[in-house]
């Protein structure tokens, strides 16, 4: 069973504005629309089922494949290998946990050192998620409670973005499939990139790129300081070139205000990065519930490509 609209209710398109090209509904070619239906038919072969995050049956097939440039062994290997892991860590089990028992701490600790808020939507009706990494001190957090618990955490949190895809998906009547991220990086320094928090780091990345495929729409790093591109060095190694394409690393208030704001209206940014909606920073639960400041909204004037670019190579 498939969470969110019935397949016959799923809205036919997406976004005005979104330019997807081959790989997506509504423009398959011929070759992968074969790669769709094998897939399909291999899942009911053997008796497959997709968890309710996953979504929609279809959309979700089509993102494993765009995973695996439509390779349908490589693909189905990959769903097989995530539904396994899935049932082995009961993720339904765990989404159904409370924050604090996930983290297996009082979450104003880790809040207190990683700041993690949903706020808003972008143009196109995507949720937007804010991170402030820059005071990430993973060993204070470590003192109350353990790495693995900071893992589980991010899932129980990837988790509940699922659920604000599928809320924005019923109520904006169009597919909402990515996510925007905008990672603060002001005050980050060498000391923070220990070899915990780089374990860290490339475990949530793991966790992401194999269990929620194609989630990504774009990443905007802010503030960043030079001495972050030692770390990027690394981090960069962790994903594929699609998602590295996704990701754009700038500076201060004059480099990243024109960039969200090319991405996100002024009324749903958040004002401590150029925007009016006031900081939901103290509220760090997700829940897949909106602000007042989220509304439907008439397509506008096309959006303009965003920096695909990351400054630090």
């Amino acid at each position: 069973a498939t969470a969110g609209l019935p397949e016959a209710d799923a809205p036919p398109r997406y976004h005005p504005q979104v330019e997807h090209k081959d790989g997506y509904i509504g423009c398959l070619t011929d070759k992968q629309e074969a790669a769709l239906t094998e897939l399909e038919n291999k899942m009911k072969e053997l008796k497959l089922t997709l968890p309710p995050s996953h979504g929609l049956k279809t959309q979700t097939l089509l993102r494993f494949l765009r995973a695996r440039s439509f390779d349908v062994a490589k693909s189905m290997k990959m769903l097989e290998d995530d539904l396994k892991w899935r049932n082995e860590k009961d993720v339904i089990a765990l989404k159904k946990k409370g924050e604090e028992d996930v983290l297996g701490c009082d979450p104003a600790i880790l809040h207190k050192y990683l700041p993690v808020w949903h706020q808003g939507v972008d143009k196109l009706n995507n949720p937007v998620i804010y991170k402030k990494f820059g005071n990430f001190e993973i060993w204070n957090v470590t003192k109350h409670t353990k790495l693995e618990n900071l893992v589980d955490y991010h899932l129980w949190q990837m988790e509940r973005y699922m659920d604000l895809l599928d809320a924005n998906t019923k109520k904006y009547g169009h597919l909402v499939e990515t996510l925007t991220m905008v990672i603060d990086a002001k005050d980050w320094r060498l000391g923070l990139f220990t070899k915990e928090s780089s374990k860290f780091l490339y475990r949530i990345s793991k966790v992401d790129s194999d269990h929620f495929p194609e989630r990504l729409g774009k990443l905007v790093v802010v503030n960043a300081p030079y001495l972050l591109s030692v770390a990027w060095k690394v981090i960069r190694g962790w994903l594929d070139p699609k998602t590295q394409s996704k990701i754009t690393i700038v500076r201060g208030p004059k480099e990243y205000e024109p960039l969200l704001k090319e991405i996100i209206d002024e009324d749903q940014l958040c004002e401590e990065y150029g925007g009016k909606a006031k900081s939901a920073c103290a509220a760090p639960e997700v829940k897949p519930n909106f602000s007042q400041t989220e509304r439907p909204r008439q397509p506008k004037e096309k959006v303009p490509h965003t920096h695909s670019d990351v400054a630090f190579n």
